[in-house]
């Protein structure tokens, strides 16, 4: 059951460092847009400008939202693993007493 559990702990550490690089991916296509946002607004001499740089701040709130969810799902994930490899830890010192 230990190396079960300790299997699992594993597995779930990999996936709790892909949501982590998944989150710098949303993070830096958000950096994007604001990057474009800005030069837009720059241009934003015609009323196309404007309107395409509002939809775009609307839709970085969005993603910037998303981002946090999933941010915070990877932190209780953290945590939920952090749980399961201290019960393993104290279960393995329990055997070898």
């Amino acid at each position: 059951m230990l190396v079960l559990m300790g299997r699992q702990v594993e597995t779930e550490l990999k996936l709790k460092e892909k949501f982590r690089e998944l989150c710098e991916e949303v993070s830096t296509v958000v950096k994007e847009r604001e990057d474009v946002v800005e030069e837009l607004e720059i241009l934003s001499g015609n009323h196309v400008s404007k309107e395409t740089a509002s939809l775009l701040r609307h839709g970085q709130k969005r993603d910037l939202d998303k981002m946090t969810h999933l941010q915070i799902m990877v932190n209780q994930s953290h945590l939920g693993v952090r749980e399961k490899l201290i019960f393993v830890s104290k279960m393995y010192l329990g055997t070898l007493c």
